[in-house]
């Protein structure tokens, strides 16, 4: 195994964790979050998630798995295009994580979580916000990431 399948394998690795956490968000997590508002348990959201946020124990690969897959993704794109066997499936796996950075990003949803799951800054404005939001762009979020991870792995299929 020479330095670029190892730069490979990292990639794989954190794009398929960070693609299976998002569709978990998607199935299970993202539903959650809406029934809670929806039900308008908002107050017992408010009371209980900074406390679990408080209380667990930092998790620094989970805190940074999006980044990790992204940073791995995009170095093993330039690995390979420094080395002068750049493909379209590396470009395109990278450009994917690069789009759900963009699309999280710019959409405000990123702030917009910080706002209500960091800050505990609960409004009613914000909750039908993220009720908008939500679904459609954990979705987006699990294809992109989903379709990259298949791009990483047909590169050596």
């Amino acid at each position: 195994m020479d330095f670029s399948d190892f730069a490979w394998l990292i990639a794989v690795l954190t794009t398929g964790t960070a693609a299976g956490a998002m569709t978990g968000h998607t199935l299970l997590l993202g539903r959650f979050f809406n029934w809670i508002f929806e039900s308008d348990r908002t107050e017992v959201f408010r009371q209980n998630y900074p406390a679990f946020m408080e209380a667990r124990k930092p998790q620094r690969f989970f805190d940074h798995l999006f980044t990790a897959a992204l940073v791995a993704t995009t170095a093993y794109a330039v690995l390979l295009f420094l080395t002068d066997r750049i493909g379209t499936m590396a470009l395109i796996a990278a450009g994917l994580q690069w789009l759900f950075a963009a699309v999280f990003f710019g959409t405000g949803f990123a702030g917009l979580e910080q706002d209500l799951f960091i800050r505990g800054a609960v409004s009613p404005e914000k909750i039908r916000r993220f009720l908008s939001l939500n679904t459609p762009l954990i979705a987006l979020s699990s294809l992109l990431l989903l379709v990259s991870f298949a791009c990483l792995l047909l590169m050596k299929a």
